[in-house]
């Protein structure tokens, strides 16, 4: 049994080496790509199109479908990448007869290589065909890189949902530019995806959804959620932190926040927020929620903005959560769109450092004190006078040239400082 055992650790530590060994080859002194996102996401209208298609592809699930796709638009959710994460830089180049698509990720600074550098290129034909993926100066072949990639997918899930992705792929075809994904039925695929998203998760899941469905029950009694007219959003949140407050100490004030955002986030946001966290809602089959939309500053859309983020920071990254924001308001500068709407950008805003405040253990005491039983906005939501919405793709950019501009830097700094100066900022 002795010897059993140290075969297999030496068998691991061997595993472990090649591995490093493999890992520090394919550091490398400079990036493969250098792009600026801001450039990148200028044509984040153009993702619209796409999302339609998405959509319409999980509407018709029953059926054959084929999904087009630009270049503009891929190297758009790159740009959106690289704004939610700094590090990730990349670019996608379609041509008729591949496509390539190139990144940068910037490892922490070591003597070694600052960069991890990837090559993935993609060929037309029937299925999904990899040409290679290179890592540095690391060749692997595609076909061995796409089975391993699927191998560790269906490991980590314990099914063979990956297997099932690569095999929807019906075929693939290129032309300048542009790719076109034919696509198998999707409906078995989907409803496979719903039960592994179900089986994931652990103990500390299941104290979060506990916790959750407690402040859901909570908000669905309240008599505020039952008139007939828009009630202020603060009008719930009062309640939820009075509750928070009444159930924390200082170790679990946090995590009692967390789960009042998200409760609010079901309740006041939108039911499909659940499916993130689990079964939460009081009554099965019925999700909860107020009988007319809350408001911010009298704006329902402000309302879904702010908590959105929140809880998007919540079951993410800050990072995430303001990089969607922007770009969402990058889509709707589209001729069919709101226009950009930096009104809209405060909210996501306020709305992500509600949740880092409400979420931080040297703050989460100090914001249960401010918001407990306090049903002004003023305390968590900041002014929005003078804020410019409604722009055009044209309009903006004549105004603010392109996100990352002096101009459009000096706009976000002044809706900052306007956050920073909210009561439940001021003791951060």
């Amino acid at each position: 049994m002795t010897k059993v055992f140290i075969y297999i650790s030496f068998l691991l530590l061997l595993i472990g080496i090649v591995i490093a060994g493999l890992f520090i080859t394919a550091m490398e002194p400079q990036p493969l790509v250098v792009n600026n996102s801001g450039e990148q996401v200028n044509q984040a209208e153009s993702v619209k199109k796409l999302m339609t298609q998405l959509s319409d592809s999980i509407k018709n699930r029953t059926n054959r479908q084929n999904i087009n796709i630009s270049q503009d638009q891929l190297n758009s959710l790159v740009g959106f990448a690289q704004r939610a994460h700094g590090k990730i830089n990349g670019q996608v180049l379609i041509r008729s007869h591949s496509t390539s698509i190139l990144a940068s990720y910037q490892l922490p600074k070591n003597p070694i290589g600052q960069y991890l550098n990837i090559d993935i290129l993609l060929l037309p034909g029937p299925g999904f065909k990899v040409s290679h993926v290179k890592f540095g100066p690391i060749n692997v072949p595609g076909s061995l890189a796409l089975d391993t990639l699927v191998y560790l997918a269906n490991w980590y899930t314990n099914s063979d949902i990956a297997s099932q992705f690569v095999q929807q792929v019906e075929s693939v075809s290129m032309t300048e530019q542009h790719m076109q994904l034919s696509l198998l039925p999707l409906d078995k695929f989907l409803r496979e995806l719903n039960d592994v998203k179900q089986g994931l998760g652990g103990s500390s899941d299941e104290e979060m959804r506990l916790r959750t469905a407690y402040y859901l029950k909570q908000l669905s009694l309240l008599d505020v959620g039952k008139k007939p007219t828009p009630q202020s959003l603060a009008k719930y949140i009062g309640p939820v932190f009075s509750w928070a407050k009444n159930r924390s100490n200082c170790d679990t004030a946090p995590k009692e926040n967390e789960a009042a955002i998200l409760a609010l986030a079901i309740y006041a946001g939108h039911h499909r927020f659940a499916n993130l966290v689990g079964d939460v809602q009081p009554k099965k089959g019925k999700a909860a929620l107020p009988r007319v939309r809350p408001t911010l500053k009298s704006r329902a859309d402000l309302n879904q903005h702010f908590i959105f983020s929140a809880a998007i920071k919540i079951l993410s990254e800050q990072g995430l959560s303001i990089a969607i924001g922007e770009f969402k308001e990058l889509m709707d500068r589209s001729d069919d769109g709101s226009g950009y709407s930096f009104v809209d950008l405060a909210a996501d805003f306020a709305g992500v450092e509600f949740a880092i405040a409400a979420t931080n253990p040297s703050s989460a005491g100090s914001v249960q004190n401010i918001l407990a039983g306090n049903t002004d906005e003023n305390a968590f939501f900041p002014d929005i006078e003078g804020l410019p919405e409604g722009l055009s793709k044209n309009n903006f950019t004549r105004i603010f040239t392109e996100v990352d501009s002096p101009e459009y830097i000096k706009m976000v700094g002044s809706i900052n400082q306007r956050i920073a100066e909210l009561p439940i900022h001021r003791s951060r």
